[in-house]
């Protein structure tokens, strides 16, 4: 019998995806939280975590790596509004195995579950789509700059100066400069601010 938490401050949600989940076979949910501070002022063993984001005290992306060090062979699934590339790469990062947008959630609630049994991770076709659309995004940005541009790009994203990569690369501090230019150029974009959110999956 695998066991599930919900932490959910939504608690009409919240009962009833735990009756939904006391339905399916060998698994069972006794355990609801409000909040994450209340599951880590008294927590429990589980199976998998069903961990919303949006919540008062301490939001469901701080929570991860706090529940993951306390039961670091459980599964996090995020049940969420948050349907943002950024959000959804961010949990997945911390250490969350699968991400359910809310919207849908009546709808393949078996299939998550039914999932987790064997062993494996979820996510609803929209956010699946989100995560393909990200890594053909950073493909597409990959096939746009050279080796030498990739390198110095990686250097800025590491907070090197742009001396440091000179260095680094055996470079003129000036043939960085002209490499930069053109990956601005290549991107679009006119600032390290707008390279950092562009490149948020390394190169």
């Amino acid at each position: 019998m695998k066991e599930v938490i919900i932490i959910e401050d939504d608690k009409h949600l919240a009962r009833l995806m735990q009756e939904r989940i006391n339905d399916i076979e060998d698994l069972q949910c006794l355990n609801i939280y409000s909040n994450p501070i209340g599951f880590l002022n008294n927590p429990k063993e589980a199976d998998v975590f069903l961990l919303d984001i949006l919540m008062p005290e301490m939001d469901g992306l701080m929570a991860i790596e706090k529940i993951l060090t306390l039961y670091p062979n459980s599964y996090i699934i995020m049940n969420t509004i948050m349907d943002d590339s950024e959000t959804i790469f961010k949990a997945l990062q911390l250490g969350a195995s699968g991400y359910i947008d809310k919207q849908s959630f009546e709808m393949n609630f078996n299939d998550v579950f039914l999932s987790v049994k064997d062993g494996g991770a979820y996510m609803t076709p929209k956010i699946a789509r989100l995560v393909i659309s990200f890594f053909n995004h950073n493909r597409m940005i990959a096939e746009k700059l050279s080796d030498r541009e990739k390198e110095i790009v990686n250097g800025i994203l590491d907070g090197l100066s742009y001396k440091m990569i000179a260095d680094k690369h055996d470079l003129a501090l000036d043939t960085v400069r002209m490499h930069i230019k053109r990956v601005y150029r290549k991107l679009s974009i006119n600032s390290k601010s707008e390279l950092f959110y562009l490149m948020r999956n390394r190169l």
